[in-house]
């Protein structure tokens, strides 16, 4: 029964995450695990007596999340709105070696939640577990292939001795999969730019922004970036500096092509004719947040 609830638990740190995900628009999967009591045990007994201790090293992954996010570039958005949500205790990122065909780490270690620790019978009656939890970021290409990886070598390691050429060959399946992350992005960066071109403006927000704001854009918003360079501007505005001023000030209404706009508008384009046309509650909001 209590592995039943440590589910419901880590449930609701998942449900947490994708709130602040979602509320930034990305586009993403999230999946979560906790582990059993027996799990930990066996953690224990393999790493040896004295491994883990009260005073010393604990297990910090009795709480699992996983987020893939679709686009590469996100990731760094979703390091930073994890941070502003929970204590980092520590962090594995690796660094591009050009000459290397393995993975890429991307492992964080967060404080758990007052309200989860005290909830939690395994941390509660099980002093070598620490009251942290472990987030791995990665990409929803790569996703498949960490889990056939980590399944299929990782835990069997005596399968793959003296078949490097083989392991190879399987980092080089990831190494492609890096390519065609970042070769999508630059397709959805092209077909923004055709869309600028031909002053399609909501295709071209929609395809710039690459966030869940599929929608019309408003006819009074469109008037005005046939007008002038507001279109331009609007093309060459940074992506990322836009999702983290949404984070970092706490914006919370819908996102769609047009909020978007208009929030753009406040921080960084500061257009009297949108300014004039922004809906009063989202401009009341803007003005107490900024």
């Amino acid at each position: 029964m209590s592995e039943n609830y440590e589910q419901v638990l880590v449930k609701r740190l998942q449900t947490e995450i994708e709130n602040e995900l979602d509320r930034l628009g990305l586009l993403f999967r999230v999946f979560s695990r906790a582990k059993s009591s027996s799990s930990i045990n066996h953690k224990i007994e393999s790493k040896g007596e004295g491994y883990y201790s009260v005073d010393g090293k604990k297990i910090q992954d009795l709480f699992g999340i996983r987020i893939a996010l679709y686009f590469p570039d996100d990731i760094k958005i979703a390091r930073q709105a994890l941070k502003k949500m929970y204590p980092l205790i520590s962090e594995e990122v690796d660094s591009h070696d050009a000459s290397l065909f393995e993975a890429i780490r991307c492992n964080f270690v967060f404080k758990l939640p007052d309200s989860i620790v005290s909830d939690s019978q395994i941390i509660r009656t099980n002093e070598l577990v620490d009251s942290t939890f472990e987030v791995q970021l990665r990409t929803i290409l790569s996703e498949g292939w960490h889990e056939v990886e980590h399944d299929l070598r990782y835990k069997c390691k005596s399968d793959w001795d003296n078949h490097n050429d083989l392991s190879r060959a399987l980092n080089g399946i990831y190494a492609t999969l890096e390519t065609s992350d970042w070769g999508m992005m630059r397709l959805f960066e092209d077909l923004t730019y055709r869309h600028y071109k031909a002053q399609e403006w909501a295709p071209m927000l929609r395809n710039k922004f690459r966030l869940r704001t599929g929608n019309d854009l408003e006819p009074s918003l469109k008037l005005i970036m046939d007008q002038d360079d507001i279109g331009k501007r609007l093309y060459r505005l940074n992506r990322r500096k836009l999702i983290i001023t949404i984070l970092n000030k706490g914006i919370r209404v819908p996102i769609n092509i047009n909020t978007l706009v208009y929030i753009a508008n406040y921080y960084f384009i500061k257009d009297s004719r949108i300014s004039d046309i922004t809906p009063r509650a989202l401009s009341r909001i803007l003005d107490e947040l900024d």
